[in-house]
């Protein structure tokens, strides 16, 4: 098993016996959002002002013209059709989202929606296609 997967694992797990329902806090949210960005140079496009001070907090940095975004709304998702968007509702994925980080059950969850993730052009680690569920 490779490190990344393993990482990824270990963060997963270490979240799920303090969770409360519902969305993700943005502090575990912007952990699994450095990894997915790692692969493409660890920058994020990001407008909210509580993901934004989350990502920085944790040493990403925020840049608009990242390929890799935040977004909290589907008028922000048809806006940056084109980059990986990522988002905290798994409902977005049919609105043209690539990636969404919701709670499930009590431990962070990650779903994909690969054509969307295909058409952004991002490359991302294999331990997102290993530990992602397909929609």
């Amino acid at each position: 098993m490779k490190l990344k997967t393993v990482a990824l694992g270990l963060i997963l797990g270490s979240f799920s016996a303090w969770l409360p329902a519902g969305d993700l806090p943005p502090e575990v949210a912007a952990k699994l959002i450095k990894i997915i960005a790692t692969a493409s140079g660890g920058k994020v496009s990001c407008r909210d002002s509580g993901m934004k001070s989350a990502l920085e907090a944790i040493g990403v940095t925020v840049d608009g013209d990242s390929r890799v975004v935040w977004a909290t709304n589907p008028v922000e998702i048809k806006m940056l059709k084109g980059r990986l968007i990522i988002v905290g509702r798994k409902e977005f994925l049919s609105a043209g989202a690539g990636i969404a980080i919701v709670e499930d059950g009590g431990k962070p969850k990650i779903y994909l929606n690969q054509a969307s993730v295909t058409a952004s052009g991002v490359a991302m680690a294999d331990a997102i296609y290993k530990l992602g569920e397909k929609q």
